[in-house]
């Protein structure tokens, strides 16, 4: 290695640990150990400024020899000057010292770098301009104050060296100090030099920092991968926009882009191929917009295009940006070619309007975001406008989801039961129906807020208390004695069954339990035997072995099947309401039902149906071969206190033609 070569590779080496401390300097964790380094910095350097008048004037007017009043005070200048960097140098050392955190240690070695900087500045000033002049010590105080700007404690150390080896050479050379031409021959190649290492060390950071900045700028702006502008530049373009449509007429339009399946494809082919497909995907997009408009990508396979200058009229502005939504759709849905095999994800695509009542970027990205799951829910590959109808049921889906997560810790949720009879109107089980009291609302239908619940994980929590709930009710009936002989059938969710506790969850109930466990039910759809059949008839088989009965909810409205028929542990049959409803005005309802009794019959289980709300569909039902019954021409749900009065009642008092007056009358 040539010596210049070497000379840069140390310069450069010196660069880098430079940078290296100036970011551990930064990430120091203890603020107030920093401010006090940063305080002693300060008051050092105040005394510069004074080391630098004192060299220019040793250098302008030197001290004649017979004024020893004025050389005593400039040796006391210096001497001051010496002292205080020695002090400085010092508290450098202990604050250091005292640093804590992850950046410690390297904080401790640039105080330490500082303290011997500052130390070795006093003695190398004192030194020179002792023996030497006053020249030498301006080019040190020069050189010191360059590298201490640039918080490079290594550069400043190794030009005070280089400058002392220098000077300690020229003196053992012979240079007398009192030699005015070759002082100031030796100065000018020092300063030469030094100018030259210096100019090439600042613009070299000068130019890392431009590089780095710009660098950042793009980061903070740009998305990486599709180099589309990303969320953080698209919300402040979003804001320009709204703030734009209150000053002219103009409207715009913000578009939320979804790519559907997009994670099928990235499963199935790889991270390498989806990035290649949403670089695509960008450049088709900006392909059908103009130059004005703005595409970015959100993150994942999310884009926002907003798009600017639209008509001042809103109907007019909706068409515009329907029609390039269209072309959106058109440019995705043609395959995308990478690396050997067709590609393709359709988009579902939601559109906010920028109008007057539009407030800032969060809110528009909010209703677009809105809009697309509409678009989503309508079958993908498609467009929707943002609807405020729709975010207002949102809202209050929402509220009524967030009350009924504390409706369990407020024991507002409630069992009301309705009873299950023979064909001679006996009271022989009953089925529980989860009921909730709104402290402020009354009571909220069950339409409206077990949906809520199954679309989250409120429902395997309300499950639970069901069966629990349950649990208690089938103890406190066995030990009446009219009482006893009723079931109880309870609704399990699919996604309350395909948990993994299920099972052991029920019997953690069941151990304790004094009562006969043939009389629990537990009623299960159809939907829910099409996902993992084998887990379900294990399960089911789990719970049979210790007694638990099963029936088959809302029999042939699903994916009625004889072959997974046959596999379960069922007890019984329950045709749905929705047969009977109208089993007098259509004869395929009809004809379903006597198809669903004869199998019942054909399969050894019991059948039941549900809905029944007149005579004539109670005596059809019986003409059918159907012999047991549920619906409103026998009862009502009600609370169980009512349920019990109605059992223990004589058989008159229970007709077959509705709900005793004594019964309060609640929505099913």
């Amino acid at each position: 290695m040539t010596t210049s070569a070497w000379i840069a590779d140390r310069l450069n080496r010196w660069a880098h640990a430079g940078h290296a401390l100036r970011q551990d300097y930064a990430a120091v964790q203890d603020a107030a150990a920093v401010e006090s380094m940063r305080r002693i910095q300060r008051t050092f350097w105040v005394f510069g400024p004074i080391e630098l008048v004192l060299a220019v004037w040793y250098l302008v007017y030197p001290v004649p020899a017979d004024r020893p009043d004025l050389q005593l005070w400039a040796q006391s200048l210096l001497t001051l000057h010496v002292f205080t960097a020695l002090v400085t140098g010092v508290l450098l050392l202990v604050v250091g010292r005292s640093l804590r955190g992850a950046s410690s240690a390297s904080a401790v070695k640039l105080q330490m770098a500082m303290c011997f900087t500052y130390l070795m500045y006093g003695v190398a000033v004192s030194y020179l301009d002792i023996h030497v002049g006053g020249v030498q010590a301006f080019i040190l105080i020069c050189c010191g104050v360059a590298g201490l700007s640039l918080m490079r404690p290594f550069i400043s150390i190794t030009i005070y060296g280089v400058t002392l080896v220098v000077m300690v050479g020229a003196l053992q050379l012979g240079v007398e100090p009192g030699a005015p031409r070759a002082i100031m021959v030796m100065n000018s190649v020092i300063a030469a030099v030094l100018s030259v290492v210096l100019s090439a060390i600042i613009f070299h950071q000068y130019a890392r920092g431009l590089l780095l900045q710009r660098e950042l700028a793009l980061l903070a702006s740009q998305d990486p991968l599709t180099l589309l502008p990303n969320r953080r530049e698209v919300l402040l373009r979003i804001n320009q926009a709204v703030a734009m449509r209150k000053r002219s007429a103009q409207s715009g339009a913000l578009l939320f882009i979804d790519l559907d399946h997009f994670k099928v494809i990235n499963d199935t082919r790889g991270h390498q191929v989806g990035d290649m497909l949403l670089k695509e995907v960008a450049q088709r997009l900006s392909g059908c917009v103009r130059i004005t408009d703005t595409v970015a990508r959100l993150g994942g396979d999310e884009f926002l295009v907003l798009l600017d200058n639209l008509a001042s009229d809103l109907g007019a502005a909706s068409r515009e940006a329907e029609t390039v939504a269209r072309k959106f759709i058109d440019a995705l849905n043609r395959p995308c070619y990478i690396e050997g095999a067709d590609v393709q994800s359709s988009p579902s695509i939601g559109i906010a309007m920028v109008h007057d009542g539009t407030s800032d970027a969060n809110e528009l990205m909010r209703q677009a975001d809105l809009a697309m799951y509409q678009a989503k829910d309508a079958g993908r590959n498609t467009v929707r406008f943002y609807d405020h109808d729709i975010q207002q049921r949102l809202m209050e889906k929402a509220a009524l989801e967030a009350d009924l997560r504390k409706a369990l810790e407020r024991n507002e949720l409630q069992l009301y039961y309705q009873p299950q009879v023979t064909a001679d109107g006996q009271i022989v089980g009953a089925e529980a129906l989860l009921r909730w009291k709104h402290p402020h609302k009354g009571f909220i239908p069950p339409g409206q807020f077990i949906p809520i619940a199954e679309s989250s994980a409120l429902i395997e929590q309300i499950g639970s208390w069901v069966v629990h709930t349950a649990c208690e009710t089938l103890e406190r009936w066995a030990r009446h004695s009219t009482l006893q002989h009723l079931s109880l059938a309870v609704n399990v969710s699919a996604r309350q069954f395909a948990q993994a506790s299920f099972v052991p969850a029920v019997l953690a109930e069941l151990a304790p339990a004094q009562f006969d466990i043939r009389r629990l039910k537990l009623e299960l759809t159809e939907s829910m035997l099409v996902t993992d059949m084998d887990d379900v008839v294990a399960k089911m088989e789990a719970l049979s072995q210790h007694g638990v009965r099963f029936s088959l909810d809302d029999f042939g409205t699903g994916y009625s099947s004889l072959a997974y028929i046959k596999r379960l542990p069922l007890d019984q049959l329950k045709i749905d309401q929705s047969f009977v409803r109208d089993l007098h005005e259509d004869a395929n309802d009809a004809a379903i039902i006597r198809v669903i009794v004869g199998l019942a019959q054909t399969l050894d289980l019991e059948v039941i149906a549900e809905g029944v709300e007149t005579a004539a569909q109670r005596d059809y039902l019986l003409r059918a071969g159907c012999h047991n019954f549920q619906g409103y021409f026998f009862g009502r749900p009600m609370p169980a206190d009512a349920l019990e009065a109605l059992v223990c009642a004589a058989p008159e008092a229970v007709p077959q033609n509705g709900t005793p007056s004594s019964v309060p009358i609640l929505p099913a």
